[in-house]
């Protein structure tokens, strides 16, 4: 639920995964295989009552990736300004103008958010405060901003090219849910700025775009890719898919090492950022309490059918938000339920997307903790539920046309 991964669309897909292409399938099996074997390491210390530590070689090998990439970047676009303006011939020029517009295709960009809407202290000095404490409790220095937004999520990112740390919290998703799994939230994404995962994430990401622009430059393209030189004879197809293929060879070829360069990037990421998910949820369940936690992992596991009940509200002209209500008013899950939710998780491979580990894996670690809750019930955490939930109205119609338009 947290930067650099995009934020998902409310409804998580279907269990059953295509089964994509040659990189796809090695990307998801470098997460789940990160994912399994971080889950066991953390389990094994967590069982054995130790504190994991944040810094581990395989993240640092990410780090030491990322800033490699950024530098070579960084020294191409000195050698391109450096060729620029010195003497050559028309080739020359020909390399230079070809060198510009592969540095810009591929060059970082800001990271910004869209649709959400800022609160300000004055706005919501409650929540900032409530926040703020949380934070503490954590261990970590609040976000320098809040947001909302009307989808189903929540986390914290940077924005644009600066180091402002923004939480967004995805109304929705906190108007379903109690008050502990409120507080299991905030703490997990506290958790994340503990580890600094929004500023390793944040350089991580940028390179990370780099090298999968870079790489999509050079992917071939499909066997059937249209063409404006076919005149549809017989006769020209044939020749069309013969050049189309002896081209994507030699496109596979010479995209090669920077597709192994991608590969290698994110078997790294995978276990870093599977890590990263794993100790913001230990560290959630010391403030929040391992129950609570517990509790948010089995709503989110459901989020696609409350994402529906709260369409069919729509269509029958109800406020989304009040339909959202009654779902934080239904009993804790019990044990039996837990016990099916981490069945079904295992056996649909279900998870909140793809760059978070399985829901059962999350959901045995948490367990393995078995912590109380350590932040004290205030009438501050009350009056930020209050302040954001006086925002509904404000937000119910855009929060309407976004179900509409997903189920269109």
């Amino acid at each position: 639920m947290s930067e650099p991964h995009p934020a998902p669309s409310p409804p998580r897909p279907a269990p059953a995964r295509p089964r994509g292409s040659w990189f796809a399938r090695r990307k998801v099996a470098a997460v789940d295989a990160g994912s399994a074997r971080t889950h066991d390491s953390l389990l094994s210390q967590v069982s054995r009552g130790e504190r994991p530590s944040q810094t581990t070689r395989t993240g640092a090998a990410v780090v030491a990736l990322s800033v490699t990439v950024l530098v070579a970047y960084a020294v191409a676009v000195v050698l391109l300004v450096l060729a620029t303006f010195a003497p050559k011939n028309l080739y020359g020029w020909v390399g230079v103008v070809i060198g510009w517009l592969v540095v810009v295709a591929v060059a970082p960009r800001p990271n910004r958010l869209d649709d959400v809407r800022p609160l300000t202290i004055d706005e919501c000095p409650n929540l900032h405060r409530h926040v703020a404490a949380v934070a503490d409790a954590v261990g970590t220095r609040p976000p320098d901003a809040l947001a909302v937004s009307t989808d189903f999520n929540a986390g914290v990112t940077r924005l644009g090219w600066g180091r402002r740390q923004v939480l967004v919290i995805g109304l929705p998703l906190w108007t379903l849910l109690t008050d502990d799994a409120r507080l299991a939230l905030l703490a997990h994404e506290m958790g994340h700025l503990r580890g600094r995962d929004a500023t390793t994430g944040y350089v991580t990401w940028t390179a990370h775009g780099i090298l999968h622009r870079f790489a999509t430059l050079l992917t071939p393209l499909p066997a059937d890719a249209y063409t404006d030189f076919a005149d549809y004879r017989p006769v020209i197809e044939e020749s069309q898919a013969t050049m189309n293929a002896v081209g994507s060879f030699l496109l596979r070829i010479a995209s090669l090492p920077a597709t192994l360069l991608l590969l290698l990037f994110e078997r790294l990421d995978a276990v870093s950022s599977q890590r990263g998910e794993y100790l913001a949820d230990l560290r959630a369940a010391e403030v929040a309490g391992s129950h609570a936690l517990v509790n948010l992992l089995v709503t989110l596991e459901n989020v696609p059918g409350l994402h529906t009940l709260a369409a069919a509200g729509v269509r029958r002209r109800e406020d989304p938000f009040v339909v959202l209500d009654t779902v934080r008013e239904r009993p804790a899950p019990t044990s039996v339920q837990v016990d099916a939710a981490r069945q079904r998780a295992r056996e649909q491979d279900l998870r909140w997307d793809s760059s978070h580990p399985r829901d059962d894996l999350r959901l045995s670690l948490v367990e393995a903790r078995a912590a109380e809750r350590t932040l004290e019930r205030t009438d501050v955490e009350h009056e930020a539920a209050a302040e954001l939930a006086r925002l509904r109205n404000g937000l119910a119609r855009q929060f309407a046309d976004d179900l509409i338009e997903t189920y269109h």
